[in-house]
């Protein structure tokens, strides 16, 4: 029986670009790559595998790089984001990205980790993706449209095949489909190492409640504040999400090897009460406020050889999907897609040929800043754990490293990044052309 195919139609804008665009995943680096690209008239369609929302990883956390790559993308996201942000409770913490705490003791401060203009804004995931899709004209986001094979065509596009039995053809592919990436397999190799995730020798337990619970067991300064409590192979982190309504919590645990088939398992309040038994008072607070645990195995992807291949690319978690220890993986989606936006909108894109060289460039602008956020977010795993190689359990060498750590991560100059990556695209453009 033959495939149904289902073309790609124009939405938004007139544009000039002569090429359809298929993004498939979407998760908060397609969206907001797709707002960026239909404001600026180039046509796109979204395809998420899911059938519907769930709240998997529920609240993130960003800094001053995030918001301002939201607002060079599109004032509009920017504005559905802090639609839903929460900041610090406090007025005097306003500035401050996290508190450091000593989860051995009862939140004894280590250091405050200061992130000048901004500190550090907070939302629930699954909440601010459907306010994005609401951004989009209707008929361009799909449910339930799970890749299962991309072939080449003859012109250099591609036909899409999904789960469902239909198929789609699209000039260039961007795969956004997150950290079990099914076109990072498709575009790597299917046996390659770097296609799939590595555990990252770490679980984590989560969980959300009201406020006003919090408050009550952990105190007012506790809870409506950015907090990580750094134990003995083990942390706590909390932070308040939907204007501070709610709190956010994470308590990880190292782990040489998980022997589970799936990634997430059931676990009970015994066992979490087991798991962090040697923790002090703050992180015994933490955890006995999640009432249906479950274990979270965390994975990345610490390598790519590639995020590219033709007119085919891999955007957010499917390139470079990171452990939480820095609050900078999700960041790191609204980058891609402004450097990726302002390359397809640029005057040299026009043909279908010319996304290549776009591709290329977005490549090499973005996928070293990207992998080193993956292997420092590692790293400052350990540190907060009390086992980094240069800091173990000494709070004045993990004090140092955390003031200090973040900087470059924040504090990255965007309007550079993105004119880099042009001043690359024309500079593999002129390579291209035949020598006279």
């Amino acid at each position: 029986m033959g495939l149904r195919q289902e073309s790609i139609h124009p939405v938004g804008p007139k544009s000039e670009k002569q090429f359809s665009t298929a993004i498939v995943g979407g998760g908060l680096a397609g969206l907001s790559l797709a707002i960026g690209l239909v404001q600026r008239g180039i046509p796109v369609q979204v395809y998420e595998g899911a059938t519907e929302w769930t709240d998997a990883g529920a609240g993130l956390v960003f800094a001053k790089n995030s918001m301002v790559a939201m607002e060079k993308i599109s004032p509009d996201i920017y504005k559905a984001f802090a639609k839903r942000s929460s900041g610090q409770g406090w007025e005097s913490k306003k500035t401050t990205y996290m508190d450091y705490r000593d989860g051995s003791t009862n939140g004894a401060l280590i250091t405050s980790v200061i992130c000048a203009n901004t500190g550090q804004e907070s939302v629930h995931r699954t909440l601010f993706a459907k306010d994005l899709v609401a951004l989009l004209p209707s008929g361009t986001f799909h449910m339930g449209k799970r890749l299962f094979a991309l072939d080449n065509r003859p012109d250099g596009g591609y036909t899409l095949r999904w789960a469902d039995g239909l198929s789609t053809d699209a000039d260039v592919v961007l795969g956004s489909d997150g950290i079990k990436s099914k076109c990072r397999q498709l575009l790597l190799g299917e046996n390659s190492p770097e296609a799939v995730p590595k555990f990252a020798k770490e679980f984590a337990y989560r969980g959300m409640v009201p406020m006003e619970r919090a408050i009550e067991v952990l105190g007012e300064e506790f809870a409506r504040n950015s907090m990580v409590n750094i134990g003995s192979n083990c942390l706590t982190t909390t932070y308040p999400v939907e204007k501070g309504t709610l709190l956010n919590l994470v308590a990880c645990q190292s782990i040489d090897t998980w022997e589970h088939d799936e990634w997430v398992v059931p676990s009970s309040q015994e066992a979490v009460r087991k798991d962090f038994a040697g923790c002090g008072p703050i992180m015994q607070k933490v955890i006995s406020m999640m009432d249906k645990p479950a274990m979270w195995a965390l994975f990345d992807h610490p390598e790519c050889s590639t995020f590219y291949k033709g007119r085919f690319a891999l955007i957010g978690d499917a390139a470079h999907a990171s452990t939480p220890h820095q609050g900078a993986g999700c960041g790191q989606a609204f980058e891609d897609a402004l450097v990726l936006c302002s390359l397809l909108d640029d005057e040299q894109v026009v043909s279908a040929a010319d996304v290549e060289d776009a591709l290329e460039a977005y490549d090499a602008v973005r996928r070293p800043r990207t992998l080193k956020i993956v292997n420092t977010s590692r790293e400052n795993g350990e540190i907060c754990m009390k086992r980094g190689e240069d800091t173990g359990d000494d709070l004045g060498k993990i004090k140092a490293t955390l003031d200090q750590r973040f900087h470059w991560i924040w504090h990255e100059d965007l309007d550079q990044q993105v004119q880099q990556a042009k001043s690359k695209m024309r500079e593999v453009s002129k390579a291209r052309l035949p020598s006279k």
